[in-house]
């Protein structure tokens, strides 16, 4: 058997057991009917991503997301992750859990073969990956839609590598190097991109590999602008995100298992506003990552993350590069990258790595000690803390049982229990690094109770199916109230107060959330929550909202929002039907406008402030009539004529509305959903232009008579990002075609 099969065969194997130890680790997500236990994954991360799976699925591209508010941009949105490939598998809340640990899996498998390529044993590789694939960090990541970005880091690292080391295979190096580059960027993560571009040029940038590497470089940045043109033209558009800073504090929990940013944390650790619910990497992996010194050009990598990490927030820090804790879990995978020398020092009983790992247990002690004078002075927090020192201290006394192995015992079959030792703290404190809960049903209770719902009075209001075909069917082929009526109809906008407080913390617990209306259950199946924390939401739309609480339901009349999730004393104080009741919580279906209308009154508001003075006087009360809408800009003010003149809706799919309206007079055709750029309206055929309408819908001119109005999305810049993304690939192939004719010649 040659060489290249035997290593191909290894590799193999290696592959087997790294994905078979992740499912292991994981083993009530992969296979015990578990989900990941955290509000924001469910109800901010997985649905875009979900809508975006969905759409391709269809064959479209994921332009358009109706699943939130009144409608935003999917792909322009980077945090969505719209247009990442891989991501585009899953297209269910277990698919995409499974896919997340496929990342996992994924991760670990490039710390091991970068470990392999830096000289290390195949044992020592694989607990290097093992080690990573249970630290909490990486799980962390992983539910903040980041861990697609960090998980082709070490690969990146493994062909920068190889561009200096394998010569004959450059031409494959450099279109792997690129498309890996390509996917970090193609994930949404900006953060992850910078660190992708400084681990490739830290690892392979060479005298030799100079040319390869910035062909490699500018060929993935063509790729990834696919993402990054659209998100730079929205940049400004939408609220966007904050990031917080790491304290230094918080560093303890880098060698003592905990979750102390999860929503029953330690906020003493953790701060205000953290971006990942756990830190833990593990005392053997920070400690034996330094028993051999890395090139410089690695340490000026491994510098430039921490200080990164360390910045991160602070008001000299840009927030698009990313939460400190994204650099964080950066910097652990190249650190695991450099533990696999230090695991086969520790077993050949080398004194720098024995000294390594009790410098290391030192530290892990004091931290627990530290935790110790922590819980009496937090008495709130003593049960995330009391989980860490239990679980901290079977971690550091497994530590000293490696160590005490090393000093008695010196027969080399001591190995396996060895490392053993060091990778059980990280598999036994996954509980609570990455903490698990019943996946819930599917759909939520109230999901399926609006999916159930047929008013006919308000026939364009019925929600959607989950699934629908890929071409409509014949317009008089649809019964008005049937089932087949319901897929290209608007979606059903249920006003949501944004993580409703109900637990002991004022937040709403993750079992109340999971059986009401999930994120992921409700986008699926047509109905929109009316308001989120979602990042690509418009700046206007938390004004909005603000500003109707002068009048109670008033805005969600105006914008066809016909259910609400209430207090109970509130609905039943409206005596609005209640549909169902959780807790201190109750659906009510309230008496509202279409979602799409004829306006034959109309004001005019220069400033979005303006026009929510106007409409919702700080006095109380209602200071426009149902049948006038206030547009954006100035000209000559329209008397109300009567109420709204209801549109009959054809189609209502994401970035893809028609509607059929008739007025007696001229008027304005005016749908609720969000006036983003992008947005092309055609009047019978023609185009035309329009008008943001009462701040957060959109509004086209029409004279009196019978009209088809159609609304189509564009993703602003999405095309130039496509064209300079095949230009990038295109390059690819040309360069590798000449080194291979290069290389044969």
């Amino acid at each position: 058997m040659s060489r290249d099969s035997t290593t191909a065969r290894s590799w193999l194997l290696v592959a087997i057991a790294m994905v078979a130890a992740v499912a292991v680790a994981h083993v009530r997500v992969a296979i015990g009917g578990k989900t990941f236990a955290d509000l924001r994954y469910h109800a901010e991360v997985v649905p875009p991503r979900l809508a975006a799976a969905s759409a391709v699925r269809d064959a479209e591209l994921p332009q358009w997301w109706d699943g939130t508010g009144l409608g935003e941009p999917l792909a322009a949105e980077p945090s969505h992750g719209a247009l990442y490939v891989p991501g585009w598998l899953a297209t269910t809340p277990r698919a995409h859990d499974l896919l997340l640990l496929l990342h996992l899996a994924w991760a670990a498998l490039g710390v091991a073969m970068w470990c392999r390529r830096g000289g290390a044993s195949e044992p020592a590789s694989l607990v290097a990956g093992l080690l990573v694939a249970t630290s909490g960090l990486l799980a962390s990541a992983g539910i903040r839609g980041a861990l697609p970005a960090l998980a082709h880091l070490p690969w990146i690292a493994v062909c920068a590598q190889s561009l200096v080391t394998e010569r004959a295979r450059q031409g494959g190096m450099v279109a792997g190097l690129a498309v890996l580059i390509g996917l970090v960027g193609l994930s949404g993560s900006a953060g992850g991109l910078v660190d992708a571009v400084a681990i490739a040029a830290a690892v392979g940038l060479r005298r030799a590999a100079v040319r390869p590497l910035a062909i490699a470089v500018g060929a993935g940045l063509a790729i990834a602008s696919v993402q990054w043109i659209p998100a730079v033209l929205a940049a400004g558009d939408g609220v966007g995100t904050t990031v917080a800073p790491l304290p230094l504090g918080r560093l303890v929990e880098l060698l003592v298992p905990g979750a102390f940013g999860a929503g029953d944390g330690v906020a003493a650790i953790a701060g205000s506003a953290p971006w990942a619910p756990s830190l833990f990497v593990g005392a053997p992996l920070c400690a034996l990552a330094c028993v051999r010194t890395p090139p410089r050009p690695l340490l000026v990598a491994i510098a430039g993350l921490g200080a990164l990490a360390l910045l991160a927030g602070r008001s000299i820090y840009p927030a698009w590069l990313g939460p400190p804790e994204l650099h964080l879990a950066a910097l652990a995978l190249v650190l695991a990258g450099r533990a696999g020398a230090g695991l086969d020092a520790l077993v050949a009983r080398e004194r720098r790595a024995v000294r390594a790992l009790a410098a290391g247990a030192a530290c892990a002690a004091a931290a627990l000690a530290a935790l110790v004078v922590m819980r009496g002075r937090h008495p709130g927090s003593t049960g995330a803390i009391d989980r860490a020192l239990l679980e901290g201290g079977l971690g550091l006394a497994c530590i000293a049982g490696a160590l005490a192995l090393l000093a008695r015992i010196q027969r080399t079959a001591v190995a396996p229990i060895l490392l053993a030792l060091l990778a059980l703290p990280g598999i036994g404190s996954l509980a609570s690094t990455s903490p698990a809960t019943a996946r819930a049903a599917d759909p939520a209770p109230w999901v399926a109770t609006l999916e159930g719902r047929t008013d006919p009075a308000h026939p364009t209001q019925l929600p959607g199916t989950a699934r629908r075909p890929a071409q409509p069917p014949p317009a008089d082929t649809l019964p008005e109230a049937g089932v087949a009526a319901q897929r290209w109809r608007a979606p059903i906008r249920v006003f949501r107060p944004v993580y409703m407080a109900g637990g002991p913390d004022g937040r709403e617990e993750l079992d109340e959330a999971l059986a009401t209306l999930a994120g992921a259950s409700a986008a699926g199946a047509n109905i929109a929550l009316a308001r989120s924390d979602d990042p690509a939401r418009a700046p206007a739309e938390d004004l909005a909202w603000l500003s109707s609480a002068r009048e109670g339901g008033a805005l969600l009349d105006r914008f066809g929002i016909a259910f609400a999730i209430l207090p109970a004393s509130v609905a039943m104080a409206l005596k609005a039907p209640t549909l169902d009741t959780r807790g201190a919580w109750s659906l009510v279906e309230l008496p509202v406008a279409q979602p799409a209308s004829v306006m034959r009154g109309w004001s005019w508001a220069v400033a979005d402030a303006d026009a929510l003075d106007l409409t919702y006087p700080i006095g109380g009360g209602t200071g426009i009539l149902r049948g006038t809408t206030v547009l954006r800009g100035t000209g000559a003010s329209q008397a109300d004529r009567g109420p709204p003149l209801p549109c009959a809706i054809e189609r209502w799919r994401p970035g893809d509305v028609e509607l059929a309206c008739t007025t007696d007079a001229r008027g304005y055709a005016v749908v609720s959903s969000a006036p983003s750029r992008g947005w092309s309206v055609a009047v019978d055929d023609r185009a035309a232009a329009w008008l943001a309408a009462d701040v957060l819908r959109r509004a086209v001119e029409i004279e009196p008579g019978a009209h088809r109005i159609r609304w189509t999305y564009a993703t602003p810049g999405l095309t130039a990002g496509l064209a300079l993304g095949l230009a990038g690939a295109a390059g690819l192939v040309v360069y590798a075609l000449l080194h291979r004719r290069r290389r044969d010649s």
